[in-house]
């Protein structure tokens, strides 16, 4: 069967895309009905879902999918079965029993240090009930990534997609079984709690029939010493440690904006700033990313490397064409995405501004995302050249890049910071994921012209050249939209401020494509008419 690129990160986007919406629904719900009690489970959840991030979804598809895809292309289906039910007994029951662990951590607690535990802020008595409830979210989750890889290379996308949709609905479920309930809020969020934990059940069980399907069957077998397992753990280590610094980099933003900033707001309105730009970076840059990792090492793994560059090439182009309109669009429709979001939408819900967002929380927000979104297209670039490292099971180059690069985000953050306030720490982030780009394609560059000598252009010069066209219709786009928000009256209520938002953001879509039309029309073809992938 023959895919496009294109055609699959389209269903992997559409998915992410209902899968934020429902997650920002799911927010606002929770964060306006429940007080206090909120703190205690987020804090809960994010045990399991850091683990998530650092071990399951990250480092584990990064190692595994070139690994399975060697065995997939180079020895019999038999044995790469066995590899996969070898990761499968083994990754389930190391975080089952890590799982186990907390567990009984949750009970000790409380037993060996009553007074630590009634009076501390953090390992209160209603967080370690959360705790115990969701942390066997932890080994499902990390089988969910991993059955999500598995899927991901034998080139099934959609039931993978779908997995964090059927999340959000569980726990928006939750929300409204909560209501019902006549409890206290304790009582009320443990409910949502246990919804968490039904929803990572649900995230296994619909990965379950795509895999049948394709003759994937589970049969325990262990094995410390099988080739793959030990190549899935070396590949790993690196990149465990480059999405550590990534979480270290957050914080240090996080921490120098409440140092260093003297007004209060400053990490609010970096987290909403960077909640919005997640919206379009996702949709391009983790759908693309996500979309060509399994082609890649396909190429790689069948020793055409000319092929995976090529394939590399197409992707950066499609990021550049679709990632700097989203740039510029959400710079020029910052403020009314942003009051229309946080302002206008809680205040509506809850009827009462003063849970809303204040105007000057707009306006300092509004800063913080128009220069996080300066860099959206660089963000997607970024995702997809590691992937092309990964495909090439070197793990090290990103993680090297990536430490550089904290080093380089901290000193700009003290540069910066002091003249923009937190608006600076985002630009920080901007102009690092750039020399991050710049660097990781230089290397790659040299890489392929070892590889294909008569090579007209580096993948450096070519990414630059591929820039002129789609940066300048992505300017004439920003213009049409400037100035259809500055002539645009200001909407009465928040149906009319949903209307007026949509529409520009409908206008930006629609005037790109046509200018496109006129004046990169090949690219414009090769995005809607893509060439089939083997």
């Amino acid at each position: 069967m023959k895919k496009s690129i294109l055609s699959t990160a389209g269903v992997i986007s559409a998915c992410i895309l209902l899968s934020r919406i429902l997650g920002f629904l799911r927010d606002i719900l929770c964060t306006g009905f429940f007080g206090p009690v909120w703190d205690a489970f987020i804090f809960a959840f994010q045990i399991p879902n850091l683990f998530r991030r650092l071990f399951g979804e990250g480092a584990l598809s990064a190692a595994f999918i070139p690994t399975l895809s060697a065995y997939l292309n180079q020895k019999p289906f038999s044995e790469a079965l066995r590899f996969i039910n070898i990761i499968i007994t083994m990754l389930f029951g190391f975080l089952a029993l890590l799982a186990g662990a907390v567990i009984l951590f949750t009970f000790v607690l409380p037993l060996a240090a009553p007074d630590f535990v009634q009076s501390s802020k953090v390992f209160s008595p209603l967080f370690l009930k959360l705790l115990r409830v969701m942390i066997p979210y932890l080994p499902l989750i990390c089988l969910v990534a991993l059955l999500q890889a598995i899927l991901n290379s034998l080139k099934h996308f959609l039931m993978p997609a779908l997995a964090s949709v059927v999340l959000n609905i569980c726990w928006i479920g939750g929300f409204i079984a909560a209501e019902f309930i006549s409890g206290s809020d304790e009582e009320k969020v443990m409910v949502i709690a246990w919804s968490v934990l039904i929803g990572g059940v649900l995230e296994v069980l619909i990965q379950l029939p795509a895999l049948w399907k394709r003759k994937i069957t589970y049969r325990p077998a262990v094995s410390f010493s099988h080739p793959g397992l030990k190549e899935v753990l070396r590949l790993m280590g690196p990149v465990i440690i480059g999405l550590a610094v990534f979480q270290v980099n957050l914080f240090i933003d996080n921490v120098i904006a409440l140092w260093l900033v003297p007004e209060p707001g400053a990490v609010s309105a970096l987290y909403y700033g960077n909640r919005l730009m997640q919206f379009p970076f996702a949709l391009i840059g983790i759908s693309l990313a996500t979309a060509v990792f399994p082609f890649l090492a396909d190429y790689v793994a069948k020793n055409d490397i000319a092929g995976m560059f090529s394939e590399l090439n197409k992707a950066l182009r499609i990021a550049l064409f679709v990632g700097l309109p989203a740039s510029v669009g959400l710079m020029v429709l910052a403020e009314p995405v942003i009051h229309w979001s946080f302002y206008s939408i809680p205040a509506a819900i809850f009827h009462n501004t003063a849970k809303a967002f204040s105007l000057d929380a707009v306006a300092r927000t509004n800063f913080v995302l128009i220069f996080y979104a300066l860099g959206i297209w660089s963000y997607g670039a970024v995702q997809i050249t590691n992937r092309a490292f990964y495909s090439l099971k070197d793990m090290i180059t990103p993680v090297k890049v990536g430490i550089y690069m904290v080093g380089t985000n901290f000193i700009l953050n003290i540069i910066l910071v002091f003249p923009l306030r937190e608006s600076g720490l985002a630009l920080a982030t901007t102009v690092s994921s750039v020399l991050n780009l710049v660097i990781l394609l230089y290397v790659l560059g040299k890489r392929s012209k070892a590889v294909i000598p008569d090579a007209p252009d580096s993948i450096l010069s070519g990414f630059m050249k591929g820039l002129i066209m789609p940066l300048f219709c992505s300017l004439l786009m920003g213009a049409i939209c400037y100035l259809g928000f500055r002539y645009l009256p200001p909407a009465p209520n928040l149906l009319w401020e949903t209307v007026r938002v949509l529409g520009l953001v409908v206008l930006g879509i629609g005037s790109y494509l046509g200018l496109s039309k006129i004046f990169q029309p090949e690219l414009l073809s090769e995005v809607i008419h893509p060439k089939k992938t083997s």
